[in-house]
């Protein structure tokens, strides 16, 4: 498949030209929200860390039992995510990516009470096995978060398709026209860069390959091309006779474009592979999550019984 299939028809352009740029800027913008709130959770951990002693926070009474009825609670509510995308009687109840939103939330915070909980201590066996098997869920989470923002536009965008990727590279492209003129040799490198971003792969291994394959070729071509560019971009300084502060405009605009350019062209050689891990991934996190849930419940039916 070239990029000549997956481009939108020209009397599209615009419209698509808009919807790109829109999910790029998402794409871009989705993760400083996301950041903040990880520095946040890694502020208390390890403050707790630090005054595990002074707070002298116990499970089986006061503030600690609380945090672990919280906790339970909350990775209990993450059912509610896999409920709504299955179930049709909850589709109109908010956008999905509300639910994803939430259902990420309460797995990190849901965790982290249950540490407080525990005080940063082991406990009884049924206890120790609990805890475990929710911190492999929230590590698995961590993963599977990783796949599902290689294979969507960020965290909260919709999923990435090669029909939408190929119309942001054209995009990308015409960017990079808009800065200087791409001659014949630029032309021809920049479709060497979209056919091999397209290149057939079977099976996982192949895929994972190709995507080691693309990074390094892509890392050369953009040494390659950010230098011949800013060669042409000096002659057509000199042909309009910019002022050097007008050139270090062009330049860093030329850059970003260069680079917005290559990393399209990189999710798209990467699709395909974090597409089939995503997969694998939610055949692993199914079992290991209905673990959890069973060994949270009869930690809490030993903990009350005996």
């Amino acid at each position: 498949m070239g990029l000549n299939e997956v481009s939108l028809p020209v009397e599209d352009a615009p419209a698509a030209k808009v919807t790109s740029r829109k999910k790029q800027r998402q794409s871009q913008t989705s993760g400083l929200g996301p950041l903040l709130f990880s520095l946040t959770v890694i502020a208390l951990l390890y403050a707790g860390w630090q005054n595990q002693e002074e707070t002298m926070l116990t499970a089986e009474s006061g503030a600690g039992y609380a945090l672990g009825i919280i906790g339970s609670v909350l990775m209990l509510l993450l059912l509610l995510y896999p409920l709504r995308k299955k179930l049709r009687s909850m589709h109109r109840l908010g956008p999905i990516k509300y639910w994803f939103r939430t259902h990420m939330i309460f797995g990190v915070i849901g965790p982290v009470c249950i540490i407080f909980h525990a005080n940063y201590h082991l406990g009884s066996l049924n206890s120790n096995v609990a805890l475990f098997c929710m911190l492999l869920v929230a590590s698995s989470g961590l993963i599977g978060r990783y796949f599902y923002k290689k294979i969507h536009f960020g965290l909260y965008g919709g999923k990435a398709t090669l029909k939408e990727l190929g119309q942001a590279t054209r995009i990308s492209r015409g960017e990079l026209s808009d800065e200087i003129p791409l001659n014949s040799h630029l032309q021809t490198m920049l479709k060497k860069i979209e056919q091999a971003s397209l290149a057939e792969h079977k099976g996982i291994l192949g895929s994972a390959l190709h995507v080691v394959r693309f990074t390094l070729l892509s890392r050369r071509y953009h040494f390659r091309l950010r230098r011949i560019m800013k060669r042409a971009l000096q002659r057509e300084a000199q042909r309009q006779n910019w002022p050097a502060r007008e050139f270090r405009r062009h330049y860093r605009a030329l850059r970003r474009h260069l680079r917005k350019y290559l990393a399209v062209t990189r999710k798209i050689a990467e699709l395909g592979f974090y597409d089939r891990l995503f997969s694998l991934w939610h055949v692993l996190h199914l079992p290991l999550f209905l673990m959890m849930i069973i060994s949270g419940l009869i930690h809490v039916y030993a903990v009350h019984a005996y």
